[in-house]
């Protein structure tokens, strides 16, 4: 059965909730960070997790919900954030992708190189069984109807 909550909001936040106190305590498994942003209205820390495939000193990460994304939302309007990658922190800045030619190699990185925590978060997401064809299909589809970002990483480690 399909998750019929896969793009809910709440289903987000309630995702959110429990996965980001884990990924605060522990390192981060390979191919997903945790994003700090600072809230657009609030002015708060927040802090969510995300699927994000580094190269070099650029992290390429997707918001699943589109222009819907809180983080997203939060990152247009202070795009200066910290990022949580293994046991280490970072300083960053978004960017949406604009060049065609590096939105177009982002995607197709960010669809092909599949880590072992894809296959939990694609039976959380999909209420399936992972497979490598299914998990290249949802990223793909996640490229196509998301909003691709890039995340520059400060070259030196923040902490």
């Amino acid at each position: 059965m399909a998750n019929p909550f896969a793009l809910s909001r709440w289903f987000h936040r309630l995702g959110n909730a429990f996965i980001a106190p884990l990924f605060r305590l522990g390192p981060m498994p390979a191919g997903f960070a945790l994003l700090t942003v600072t809230g657009r209205k609030t002015g708060r820390l927040r802090t969510r997790p995300v699927r994000a495939i580094r190269r070099d000193d650029t992290l390429y990460a997707v918001a699943l919900l589109g222009e819907r994304s809180d983080w997203l939302l939060n990152a247009r309007a202070k795009p200066e954030i910290t990022v949580k990658l293994g046991s280490r922190q970072f300083e960053a800045r978004v960017r949406e992708l604009s060049d065609p030619a590096e939105l177009d190699a982002a995607a197709d990185l960010f669809v092909r190189e599949i880590v072992p925590f894809d296959y939990v978060d694609y039976a959380g997401y999909h209420w399936g069984f992972p497979t490598r064809r299914k998990i290249e299909e949802a990223h793909r589809k996640w490229v196509a109807e998301g909003v691709m970002v890039a995340i520059d990483l400060e070259t030196t480690e923040s902490r």
